[in-house]
């Protein structure tokens, strides 16, 4: 990877810090001048462009507003496949976005790949068929100006399902309101083992203060069970507070913590645990606040909000290195 575009200055710390290697413009992408930026990378050869366009007008958590302005920022990916001319383009976002305004963002999408010389694909992948301990589908938009067959294109799903405490036993040591920077517990798991590899240290494991009414409330819902089933419309004015069922998936994460529960402490998950159920390994630090509220969402992207954002990486991996092949075998 040689370049990556990143509006919000947490996440983009997050990234950078992550990838040193790569080349990060924290800046509005409308604003990227596509000519410099050639000149920066060397005049590069492009193989892949990969996006994942704002999702908050097309998902069914989110308002579905078919206005929003940031439903029309996949035309500066296209902008930037013009430019660049890859050999393949990867455009995901959430599912929603087949339905939205009647299929009409998709529908102008591949029509321009295709005026541009791309064959184009879309298939929705659900992220629990690939090692992710999370029900999470995605729709995933591939252009290719190679003649491909489908079956050179998307992944294939693996029959392995990992529940939600092969992924967290070994960090589910820790209370309400603590923190830990080391592990307490050895894995339980080869989910477990994958995930801490090349870590030494814990990281963003820190757990919010309940007060001890919240953790009673916490304490009656079954595990697997939404709180409004057991106590009406009175859950704190949530719609979704869901128990985790340690022997299931973990249902959708948003970004949102509070609307998932730990199923045997009675708390809402930390960002590590987070991380863990979107796959992201152990050595991958989240930076920026923890979390935030209020007017402060509309320009800040706390560490919450970064990984229930995110491609979950086993995912992205099954994704890219299916099409990492077909470069190399092509």
């Amino acid at each position: 990877m040689i370049y990556a575009n990143e509006i919000n200055k947490h996440a983009a710390s997050t990234y950078s810090n992550n990838f040193p290697h790569v080349y990060l413009e924290n800046k509005d992408i409308r604003n990227v001048n596509l000519s410099r930026l050639n000149l920066k990378l060397k005049r590069p050869r492009v193989n892949l462009i990969a996006a994942g366009v704002p999702c908050q007008g097309f998902s069914v958590a989110g308002r579905r507003n078919p206005r929003d302005p940031r439903n029309h920022l996949y035309k500066q990916v296209l902008r930037f496949v013009k430019k660049f001319k890859p050999e393949f383009v990867v455009i995901e976002n959430v599912v929603g976005m087949l339905f939205a305004a009647k299929g009409l963002f998709i529908r102008r999408i591949e029509s321009r790949l295709v005026e541009m010389g791309y064959a184009v694909h879309h298939r929705v992948l659900d992220a629990s068929s690939y090692g992710v301990p999370q029900k999470r589908k995605r729709l995933f938009m591939i252009g290719t100006l190679l003649k491909l067959p489908l079956s050179q294109l998307f992944p294939r799903s693996l029959q392995t399902r990992i529940s939600v405490s092969q992924a967290l036993s070994d960090l589910s040591f820790l209370g309400v309101g603590a923190a830990a920077d080391e592990y307490r517990r050895s894995p339980r798991s080869t989910y477990q083992e994958l995930m801490r590899a090349n870590s030494s240290s814990l990281c963003n494991h820190k757990s919010p203060k309940h007060s001890r009414r919240v953790q009673k409330m916490f304490a009656s819902i079954p595990p697997g069970v939404n709180a409004q089933t057991v106590f009406g419309k009175n859950c704190n004015g949530k719609m979704v507070r869901i128990k985790l069922h340690p022997r299931r998936r973990s249902y959708t994460l948003t970004t949102l913590p509070e609307d998932l529960i730990h199923y045997s402490q009675n708390r809402i998950l930390t960002v590590r645990e987070m991380a863990r159920l979107q796959s992201f390994p152990d050595s991958f630090v989240f930076f920026g606040p923890r979390t935030t509220g209020g007017r402060r969402r509309k320009k800040e992207c706390p560490q919450y909000t970064q990984v229930g954002n995110a491609v979950p990486p086993l995912l992205a991996q099954a994704v890219f290195g299916k099409l990492a092949e077909a470069i190399r075998s092509n």
